[in-house]
C-alpha cells in the first residue's frame, strides 16, 4: 500500500547509520549520507504494511553505473519487526529490474516505536535516468512464482538531493572485469585527498581512494580496472596504482589505494574528474566518475589536518605550527615546524617523513629532512615536532612557497574493519575466498600526505633579541632533542682573555652536566654560539678531549671556547647563548634555548674562581737564581686552594700556565702547573721556577702572567687570571 506521508511524529527517533566508506582526509560528499532523518517526515511516498509501519526513501545518489539509495523503516508497533522479511529492487520505466545489495552490514531487527535507516545499491547500465527508476519494495513469499509479493514502489527521483551533481561514491562490479568472479563482487571507490606535488622537475597529481569491498569473498583491485584524470577541457592523464594494488580486501572492509599521475603545469584544478574505465580490445569503456572538486586538499599555516592513511581507529593530525625564514647572501633559509599530534584514544605508530619546499610553476623544489630518532609509537595526547630546514633560491618569496610532507617507505595501511556482525540482505551470498588479480603499480618510495600553504611565514628575528633571562648557575632548560631528559646542563662561568697580537680575544665557557638518572649515560656534544647584539654568532669549540659517559648522581664539567673580536672597552659585553641541534636536521640548526648571558669580569682582588676552584693569592715574590752557568727565575706564592663543588674533574680538565714576559713584552720562558694530580698547587708556600734562562734575559721588570689553559680544535684557548710583578 503506497500512501503520501505528511508530517509523522515518533515516539523515539534512534537513527543508527553506518558510514557507507571510510572517510579520508578531504572527502566531504558521504557526510551528507550520515545526517540523522527528522523527526517529524515532509510530505513523501511511503509503502505501508500497516497502520503505522512503513518504508521510505530518504536518500538516493545516481552516478553513471550505479544508484546509491537509504531505505528508512519505520516500525509503529509495539513489538519487533524483522526486514529481513522484506526486501528491495531498482525497476526502471523499461520494465528491467536490478538487484538492490545491502552497502553495510547491520542488524535488521528494528524495535517497536523506532526507525532504523539501511543503505543499498545497485549496479546499472549507463544511461539510466533518475526520472525512470523505482525502489520497488517487496516481502519474501515463497507461495509466488517470483518469491515475491509486492508492497509498492517508491520514485527515485522524489529524493535525489537539489543540486547534486555526482553520486559520494563510485561502485563497480568486478564482474565486468573478471567474469570468473562471484556474482556480488563489486568495490565502492570514494575519493580521499588530493595534492598537487612536484618530483624531479614535473608535476603530479597524488589521489588517494578508499576501496570498500561490497561483495562476500575477499578481492584484490583487478589489474584491468583502470584510472584517468580528466580535466575540464577534455584532456585525460593516466594515473597508475602508488600503493594498495596488492591488497586483498576482505568482505565488508576497506583498503587506501593511492593514484599517481602526472600532469602539466598548466592542468586547471577546477572542473577535475577522476574515471574509471577499462579497455575492450582497442576501445575505452568508462565505469563510471567522482567529481574530485572537493578532493583537492591544501592547508594553511597553524590548521590541523587529519593524517591521511591512518589506521581505523587512530586520530592523528599534522599541522605546520611555525615558518620562520631569513634573507642571506646564499638564498632564503627558511624553517618549519610542523608537529604531529595523536588526539585518538589508542597508541598509533610513527611514519617516517620528509618533506620539500616547491615555489613556481616551474616544478622547482627543495628537499628537506628530520634525522631526529623517535620511539616506533606516540601514545595518546602526545605530539612528535619535526623541523625541515632548507635554502631557497634568492628571491623566492616564502610566503607564495609550499611545504609538502612525504611518507617515506610508503605501503598499503591494510585492511580495516567494517561494522556489525549481522545483515538483512537481498543480494546472493557465497563461501569466502580469495580472487581478483594485481593492479599495475608504479612507487618512489614515498607518497605525499599534506600539502601545507606557508602564506604568513614570519622573518627570523635576532637570537640576541629573543633570548630569555639567564642567572650564572641555573638549569638551562634545553629541548630532549639535545640533552637526555635525565641531565641537567648548566652554565657556570663565562670569562675573556685578550690576545692583542692575534686580533681576537678568546671567550671560555664552562658547564656543569649532572646525571639525575639510575644509569650511566653517554656526556652529550653541545652545539652552541654565542650571538652579539648585531647578529654575529660566533660557535663554540669544546675541549679537545673529554670524557664519555657520566655516571648515576654525579657532575661533569666541560669548557667550551669562543673566538670573539677584539671591542672597544665601552661596547656591550652581553650575548645570547643559542644552544642548537644540527644533525638531527638536513641543513642548518634547531635552536633547543637562547639565553641572555654576559661576560664575567676578572676580579680585582686576591681571590681567582677557576671553577670548580678558588685561589686566594696571600702573598707573592719573584726572584732570581744562578747555578751552573744557568739563571732561573722563582716566583714564591703563598695560596689557599678550595674545591668549592663537588664534581668530577679529570686529566682533560684546564691546565695553570706561568709565563714569564721581559720589559719589552718578549716571553722569556713558561712553566705548567696543575690543580689536580702529581705536581699539583696546593694551599700553603709553593715556587714556580722557570730556569734556563741566558745571561741578558736577566733583567728588571720581569712580569709573570698566570693563565687558564684549554687545549680546543682551534689550538690552545688562555684565559689571563693574575699577573705578578
Amino acid at each position: 500500500m503506497i500512501r503520501q506521508l505528511t508530517s509523522i511524529g515518533l515516539k523515539s527517533n534512534v537513527l543508527k547509520q553506518t558510514s557507507l566508506a571510510i572517510l579520508l582526509t578531504g572527502s566531504l560528499l558521504a557526510a551528507s549520507w550520515a545526517a540523522p532523518v527528522p523527526a517529524a517526515h515532509a510530505a513523501a511516498e511511503g509503502v505501508f504494511i500497516s497502520k503505522d509501519s512503513y518504508f521510505m526513501l530518504n536518500r538516493a545518489a545516481l552516478s553513471s553505473s550505479s544508484l546509491q539509495f537509504s531505505v528508512l523503516f519505520h516500525n509503529g508497533e509495539n513489538q519487533t519487526l524483522d526486514f529481513n522479511k522484506y526486501g528491495v529492487r531498482v525497476t526502471d520505466g523499461a520494465g528491467h529490474s536490478y538487484t538492490a545489495n545491502l552497502s553495510e552490514k547491520k542488524s535488521g531487527i528494528v524495535n517497536g516505536g523506532q526507525e532504523e535507516s539501511f543503505r543499498f545499491y545497485a549496479n546499472l547500465p549507463a544511461g539510466e535516468n533518475a526520472a525512470d527508476l523505482k525502489v520497488d519494495v517487496f516481502r519474501w513469499d515463497y507461495n509466488k512464482s517470483d518469491f515475491m509479493n509486492h508492497l509498492g514502489e517508491l520514485p527515485v527521483a522524489s529524493v535525489i538531493q537539489e543540486g547534486q551533481l555526482e553520486a559520494p561514491e563510485e561502485i563497480i562490479s568486478l564482474r565486468t572485469l573478471d567474469s570468473t568472479l562471484a556474482s556480488d563482487a563489486s568495490l565502492a571507490f570514494g575519493l580521499g585527498q588530493s595534492v598537487r606535488v612536484t618530483e624531479n622537475g614535473k608535476w603530479y597529481m597524488y589521489t588517494q581512494i578508499a576501496a570498500k569491498n561490497l561483495g562476500s569473498t575477499s578481492v584484490k583491485v583487478p589489474a584491468t580496472l583502470l584510472a584517468r584524470l580528466v580535466d575540464a577541457n577534455g584532456m585525460k592523464y593516466t594515473a597508475t596504482v602508488t600503493s594498495g594494488a596488492d591488497t586483498a580486501i576482505l568482505p565488508n572492509q576497506s583498503d587506501t589505494l593511492t593514484l599517481k599521475t602526472l600532469i602539466s603545469k598548466g592542468t586547471p584544478t577546477s572542473g577535475l574528474t577522476l574515471e574509471y574505465y577499462y579497455l575492450n580490445q582497442s576501445e575505452d569503456v568508462s565505469l563510471g566518475t567522482l567529481n574530485m572538486n572537493s578532493s583537492l586538499n591544501t592547508v594553511a599555516l597553524g590548521v590541523k589536518q587529519s593524517y591521511a592513511g591512518q589506521q581505523d581507529g587512530e586520530n592523528v593530525t599534522a599541522k605546520v605550527s611555525s615558518s620562520t625564514y631569513s634573507i642571506q647572501a646564499d638564498g632564503v633559509h627558511i624553517q618549519t615546524v610542523v608537529e604531529l599530534s595523536n588526539d585518538g584514544e589508542v597508541v598509533a605508530p610513527i611514519p617516517t617523513l620528509a618533506a620539500s619546499y616547491q615555489f613556481g610553476d616551474s616544478g622547482s623544489s627543495v628537499s628537506s629532512t628530520d634525522n631526529s630518532t623517535r620511539n616506533g609509537f606516540i601514545a595518546p595526547k602526545e605530539t612528535a615536532t619535526y623541523y625541515f630546514n632548507a635554502t631557497l633560491p634568492t628571491g623566492i618569496d616564502p610566503n607564495a612557497a609550499q611545504l609538502v610532507l612525504w611518507q617515506r617507505a610508503s605501503a598499503s595501511t591494510g585492511s580495516t574493519s567494517g561494522s556489525g556482525t549481522t545483515t538483512g540482505t537481498t543480494g546472493t551470498t557465497g563461501a569466502t575466498g580469495t580472487t581478483g588479480t594485481t593492479g599495475t603499480t608504479g612507487t618512489t618510495g614515498q607518497q605525499p600526505v599534506a600539502v601545507f600553504l606557508l602564506k604568513g611565514a614570519s622573518e627570523a628575528q635576532n637570537g640576541f633579541t629573543t633570548a630569555v633571562d639567564y642567572e650564572l648557575g641555573t638549569k638551562l632548560a634545553l629541548g630532549s632533542s639535545v640533552v637526555n631528559p635525565n641531565l641537567d646542563v648548566s652554565l657556570i662561568e663565562l670569562h675573556a682573555h685578550e690576545n692583542d697580537d692575534l686580533g681576537y680575544k678568546t671567550a671560555i665557557a664552562k658547564y656543569k652536566i649532572t646525571n639525575n638518572g639510575t644509569s650511566t649515560l653517554g656526556l652529550p656534544e653541545l652545539q652552541n654560539e654565542l650571538i652579539d647584539n648585531k647578529g654575529n654568532a660566533f660557535t663554540g669549540s669544546r675541549q679537545s678531549a673529554t670524557a664519555t659517559q657520566i655516571t648515576p648522581g654525579s657532575s661533569y664539567v666541560v669548557s667550551y671556547s669562543y673566538l670573539l673580536p677584539n671591542k672597544e672597552a665601552a661596547e656591550d659585553d652581553s650575548f645570547a647563548l643559542n644552544v642548537f641541534d644540527n644533525k638531527s636536521v638536513s641543513e642548518g640548526n634547531v635552536s633547543a634555548g637562547t639565553f641572555k648571558v654576559a661576560l664575567q669580569e676578572e676580579g680585582a682582588g686576591d681571590t681567582i674562581a677557576i671553577y670548580p676552584f678558588s685561589l686566594k693569592v696571600n702573598s707573592s715574590a719573584i726572584s732570581w737564581t744562578y747555578s751552573g752557568g744557568n739563571y732561573s727565575y722563582v716566583l714564591s706564592l703563598n695560596m689557599d686552594i678550595t674545591h668549592e663543588d663537588q664534581v668530577i674533574i679529570d686529566s682533560n680538565f684546564s691546565k695553570i700556565q706561568f709565563e714569564m714576559v721581559d720589559s719589552l713584552g718578549r716571553i722569556v720562558g713558561t712553566q705548567d702547573a696543575s690543580l689536580m694530580g702529581t705536581g699539583k698547587l696546593t694551599s700553603g708556600s709553593q715556587k714556580v721556577t722557570i730556569s734556563g734562562l741566558k745571561n741578558e734575559q736577566v733583567e728588571t721588570g720581569i712580569v709573570v702572567n698566570m693563565y687558564e689553559v684549554i687545549n680546543t680544535p682551534n689550538g690552545t684557548a688562555k684565559r689571563l687570571l693574575k699577573q705578578f710583578k
